[in-house]
């Protein structure tokens, strides 16, 4: 193949990829509006959720309320990573806040994550999909939750937190680390004065019920924000893909009208040539 044939192929070849990298990226910039317009939602539920579980505590007879869970060792944090790559160092910044974790138990949402976990020799005591689209962030968080659960009754770990991505204004996204278990409600005492509100369960069971469905809202509202900063991230890649390729088309057609010129240069100097060297054969 000659070298503008060559070329031509390569342009043929970028221009494939830039329409899976401009769907791609109209793809992540619709899960991250979605996400956006969602987050407001989530956020919303899981403070009247919290404002609930304070307006139950005052329900509690003195004896009732629950102590502060404990501080020592072992614990757990839960890592929101992404599901898929191209997103830039999205899952490799989560990973770099972990740090020195002190032999705590990490469970890690996302499949990338585990990967990038698994390079780096740090061990996954539990893994878990991320969601791959905003309405499923609630089926992640049920699993977590689950999990969590499951290794806090049987004594695994004493405390856990989570640590997720959120977004900040035009900026890259915020490592936040926040405390999910053990939950104390005497935290959520918001309304010391106020009538006690009419129950129709037990104070101590209402209680119980609230702080689950906290922990779920809290999970869930963590895996939202981790989505909406993963998929920004990946339509800041893509974007950048974009420019990257339309820069490359602008190079690879500068360079095909040089080399079909040139061709076209070789062609007349050899008709030239030739009909130079007929000249003596008809005189």
């Amino acid at each position: 193949m000659s070298a503008l044939g060559e070329t031509q192929a390569r342009i043929v070849s970028i221009r494939k990829l830039k329409t899976v990298v401009g769907a791609m990226r109209g793809i992540a910039a619709a899960h991250a509006q979605q996400a956006r317009q969602d987050l407001q939602g989530y956020r919303a539920y899981t403070k009247i959720i919290a404002d609930g579980l304070g307006r139950a505590v005052e329900c509690l007879e003195p004896d009732e309320t629950p102590p502060p869970g404990p501080e020592e060792t072992p614990g757990a944090i839960v890592a929101f990573t992404a599901e898929h790559g191209l997103a830039g160092a999205f899952s490799e910044r989560v990973l770099d806040g972990l740090g020195d974790i002190d032999g705590s138990m990490v469970f890690m949402i996302g499949a990338r994550g585990v990967a990038l976990a698994e390079q780096r020799g740090r061990r996954v005591a539990w893994s878990g999909p991320m969601s791959s689209q905003a309405s499923g962030v609630g089926a992640t968080a049920r699993q977590v939750a689950d999990a969590l659960y499951a290794g806090f009754v049987a004594g695994r770990f004493a405390r856990a937190e989570m640590l997720f991505s959120r977004l900040s204004g035009a900026g890259e996204p915020t490592l936040v680390r926040q405390p999910i278990l053990p939950i104390d409600p005497r935290a959520f005492r918001t309304h010391e004065g106020r009538s006690a509100p009419l129950v129709n369960l037990a104070p101590k069971r209402l209680v119980e019920q609230l702080v689950g469905e906290y922990v779920f809202a809290a999970l869930a509202l963590a895996a939202l924000e981790s989505f909406a900063a993963e998929n920004t991230a990946r339509l800041t890649t893509m974007e950048a893909a974009r420019v990257n390729i339309e820069q490359k088309l602008d190079d690879l057609s500068a360079q095909e009208r040089l080399q079909r010129q040139e061709e076209i240069t070789a062609e007349v100097q050899e008709i030239t040539a030739g009909a130079l060297a007929c000249e003596p054969a008809r005189s």
